[in-house]
């Protein structure tokens, strides 16, 4: 009856007739746990959109890790390749993959709070098979001493290769997000404090002679509108900021970074090369290695040109046939179909160095590098 309806339901206003005041009870009920459902709802959503998110940062571990392991094989086969621990540049090279190990160690362990089990145990087994191969080579090769880089910094891109700090999100969600917010965040390679270059010039002809020392890095910053002839070939190459130039190097022996580069156009020969948020930039590029590209557009690539007569006997080992000028990795493009981030320079577009090579004389005066 109408008073056992009653005494189940909280009446909150009063109204003379029974029936009613019963009937307003029971529709104020049926709304608040309408408002409970969708409170529900919303949590359940919520909840998704974390499980979500955690998913999309495994899906980009795995992609980064993947190209990051995989510029760390072609490291491993440099090193395999080499005849004994006289060949030239075998000390840096070696050492280059060890420091790549270590880096994608750190990349693991900032990663640890979200990866599934599985996914973390997997990418240590494989830093663990390259440190074994590691040990194996430098066995092979003679090498005992551990070298180290000064400044191990100078060689991390901001916001990725990165342990997990004090005081960080020790839960999943949290973490998963706080680690994309760093992977996403555009990063910069930055040379050491000291290292020679050119920067701050505009509108000028830089020229580094090619009997300067090999055995430092060179740094080439916030240049515009400058041509640059870089005639001996550093240890690193590290680019960085410039608008409108042209650059021409020998081969480096190392890797060269490029970053924050605009409308340039530059001729880069490296063991591997890494490009940053450039855009609309032409590389001429011979690269033992998979270049990498990472929040950069219209970008063209190109091979190397052959070098003029007086520098192409300082670089006689450099085999045209192991170029992988183009073998882009894009780390934004995930599909398997072409990134629309580059392409190849068409062969009636490409442009040899001309004067910036073909007709510089070998005692070139240079100004003096900051």
């Amino acid at each position: 009856n109408g008073l056992g309806a009653m005494a189940d339901t909280k009446l909150c206003l009063y109204e003379p007739d029974p029936n009613r005041m019963i009937a307003r009870a029971q529709g104020q009920e049926r709304a608040r746990k309408s408002e409970h459902a969708a409170e529900e709802r919303k949590a359940e959503h919520a909840g998704q959109a974390a499980e979500g998110g955690v998913s999309a940062a495994i899906a980009e571990f795995e992609l980064f890790f993947a190209v990051e392991l995989r510029a760390v094989q072609e490291t491993m086969s440099q090193v395999v390749a080499l005849g004994s621990s006289d060949d030239d540049g075998a000390l840096e090279l070696v050492e280059w993959w060890r420091e790549q190990n270590s880096m994608l160690h750190g990349h693991v362990s900032g990663a640890s709070a979200f990866l599934p089990v599985s996914v973390s145990e997997k990418a240590v087994r494989r830093i663990h098979e390259q440190e074994r191969w590691l040990h194996e080579q430098r066995e092979r090769l003679g090498f005992r001493k551990v070298f180290r880089f000064n400044d191990r910094s100078r060689i991390l891109p901001r916001g990725q290769f990165h342990k997990r700090a004090e005081g960080a999100p020790a839960d999943t969600v949290d973490a998963a997000t706080a680690w994309l917010a760093n992977v996403k965040r555009a990063d910069t390679f930055q040379a050491a404090a000291g290292t020679q270059g050119f920067r701050q010039r505009t509108g000028e002809t830089l020229t580094r002679p090619a009997d300067q020392p090999i055995d430092g890095d060179f740094a080439l910053e916030s240049l515009e509108r400058c041509e640059v002839r870089l005639l001996s070939s550093p240890r690193a190459l590290w680019i960085r900021g410039l608008n409108r130039c042209t650059v021409f190097a020998v081969p480096t022996r190392g890797a060269v970074y490029v970053t924050e580069c605009t409308d340039c156009t530059l001729y880069l020969g490296a063991q591997q090369l890494r490009m940053h948020t450039s855009k609309a930039v032409d590389f001429y590029i011979h690269t033992a290695s998979r270049p990498v590209i990472e929040h950069c557009t219209h970008l063209r690539f190109a091979p190397y040109p052959p070098l003029p007569p007086h520098l192409a006997a300082a670089h006689a080992d450099l085999d045209a046939g192991a170029n992988m000028w183009s073998h882009i990795d894009d780390f934004d493009w995930l599909k398997h179909q072409q990134s629309p981030n580059w392409s190849v320079l068409p062969e009636g577009e490409r442009t040899p160095p001309g004067t910036l090579a073909d007709h510089l004389p070998a005692e070139a005066e240079a100004p003096p590098a900051a």
